[in-house]
Formats: structure tokens, C-alpha cells, sequence
């Protein structure tokens, strides 16, 4: 076999060059991360909008709740109802008292769950 030795000089490399050389020799590395960035970000806005939706179903209970609680208390004030009904009408009251103190507690759990974020 014979060998041949090639002498070349060294050509100066251009610094554009060197960056799409880089940029083609590592361009499955960036459309893979181009990739993952675009679907974080879908998913950040999907969670976004899974929160958002919550949150408006939250204020629809928290004024539902209050609209009840108000009449509730009218109600078992009222000069017009047997002594019965008015202590049914404060029991229920209790318990409204007890499922949204439940409901609050689950979302300040969730809430400081997604603090960590």
C-alpha cells in the first residue's frame, strides 16, 4: 500500500462558518429542544386555562354560597316559622359552614401544591 501525505495549509476559518457548521451538526439537539419548548409551553397554557376555569367555578360556589347562606339566615330569623324548621335552617347552615371550610382547606392544599411551581 502506498500512503500519500497530503500537505495542505490551513485555511482561516471564518467565525460564521464555525457557527453553521456547529448549528448543522447539532441541529437534532435543537429541533428536539425546539420541540420540548413548544410542548411545555401547550401544556402551560392548557393548565392555564384547566386553573382559570376552576377558579371562575370557585367564585360561581362562593357567591352561590353566600346568596344561600343569606337566605338561610333570613329564613331562620323569620317571625313567621315554628322554632323546628328555624333550627333545621341553622343545622343546615352548620353543614354548609363545614363543606366549604373542607373545600377551602382542599384548595389551599392545591394551591400551595402549585406554589412549588
Amino acid at each position: 500500500m502506498d500512503k500519500k501525505i497530503v500537505k495542505s495549509e490551513m485555511q482561516p476559518v471564518s467565525a460564521k462558518l464555525v457557527i453553521v457548521q456547529g448549528v448543522v451538526q447539532n441541529l437534532p439537539e435543537i429541533w428536539g429542544a425546539i420541540k420540548e419548548i413548544y410542548a411545555l409551553n401547550k401544556k402551560e397554557q392548557l393548565f392555564g386555562r384547566v386553573l382559570q376555569s376552576q377558579l371562575d367555578e370557585l367564585n360561581i360556589n362562593k357567591e352561590n354560597f353566600k346568596v344561600l347562606i343569606e337566605g338561610l339566615t333570613e329564613l331562620s330569623k323569620s317571625e313567621n316559622t315554628d322554632n323546628e324548621t328555624k333550627v333545621m335552617y341553622r343545622d343546615m347552615i352548620k353543614a354548609l359552614f363545614e363543606i366549604f371550610t373542607t373545600n377551602m382547606r382542599s384548595s389551599r392544599d392545591i394551591s400551595n401544591y402549585l406554589k412549588e411551581f
